[in-house]
């Protein structure tokens, strides 16, 4: 049982490295204007072989039609990496979490079930990052709103306002914004790159603003009033979410005691009586019920999800 418990720590370790290479800042890079030109910069064998096989891993992914991780998926999550970089990460932290679980464990279903983790982590911290880049961005929208309508009122082009925005904004929103100016300068359409922005941030706020300003070109009108009445009819919105999300608060932690319940029931009875939860692993029975009860409590989790996850 101790080894069954050293492995499930090094497997957590390995998530946790997982957690940590797809969160990180990445790391400053020399300019290109200082760099050294005319010499050869060395490079370590195992950079030279991870590079190429980053390569390669992104060739197949792009002449495949399905993908673990699309690139699309590591920018709504504003990750600077290739897909090709994130398999590789993931399958080389996996087969290190196999190894290990099995070396401490000498169970193959327990290394199994460490190694296929992994890339599931990775999925559900790539959905968190984007579902927290996305609320970010809703939560600066007021904000960029009334930086827009201020701009208008001090006599800018509604261009220059949103280049405003992506200068003094706050990430995701600066990002989100000098995309839609460098599209517009390519010749998308500005309306169309503003509605596109609206699908990826997933913000029905600011599909008013895109359609705002689709009537303003239209229709004419002044600009800076109607924004600075969506503005204040998204402040009444986030006001009622507020209230909605304090009343679901309990349903949610009553949803994450119920999920983390059995893994520290099965945890204490580990400590407190060794050997109890030897069954579960080692006979066939046990670990067909095992498997039964991961199922279970999937669906468990994703059901009490639905519930308390109150859409406005």
């Amino acid at each position: 049982m101790a080894l069954l418990i050293s492995g499930v720590i090094f497997s957590a370790l390995a998530l946790a490295m997982l957690v940590y290479v797809l969160t990180a800042a990445p790391v400053d890079r020399i300019p290109l204007e200082r760099r050294q030109w005319g010499k050869k910069e060395e490079r370590p064998v195992l950079s030279l072989t991870s590079d190429y096989l980053v390569s390669m891993v992104d060739r197949v992914l792009r002449g495949s039609s399905w993908a673990p991780f699309r690139e699309r998926e590591l920018d709504l999550a504003g990750l600077s990496m290739t897909p090709g970089a994130l398999v590789v990460t993931v399958g080389s932290i996996g087969v290190a979490a196999l190894v290990v679980g099995f070396v401490l464990t000498g169970n193959v279903f327990v290394a199994i079930l460490a190694g296929a983790l992994v890339p599931v982590v990775a999925k559900l911290v790539l959905k968190v990052k984007i579902d927290q880049r996305r609320k970010a961005f809703a939560k600066q929208l007021d904000e960029t709103i009334q930086m827009i309508a201020s701009s208008l009122r001090a006599g800018h082009s509604f261009i220059r306002a949103l280049d405003a925005v992506a200068t003094e904004a706050d990430s995701p929103t600066a990002e989100e914004f000098a995309r839609v100016i460098n599209e517009n300068r390519i010749g998308r359409d500005l309306i169309v790159a503003l509605e596109q922005t609206a699908d990826r941030m997933a913000s029905d706020d600011f599909r008013w603003v895109a359609e705002a300003v689709a009537v303003h070109r239209d229709a004419g009108g002044n600009l800076n009033e109607v924004l600075d009445r969506v503005g204040q009819t998204m402040r009444e919105r986030n006001q009622i979410r507020q209230e909605v999300d304090t009343l679901a608060a309990e349903g949610k932690f009553s949803g994450i005691v119920l999920m983390a319940l059995p893994a520290v029931v099965a945890g204490a009875f580990s400590l407190v009586n060794p050997g109890y939860m030897d069954p579960m692993f080692t006979s066939s029975l046990g670990k067909m019920l095992l498997a039964a009860s991961v199922v279970l409590y999937i669906i468990g989790g994703v059901w009490m999800r639905a519930i308390v996850n109150v859409k406005f």
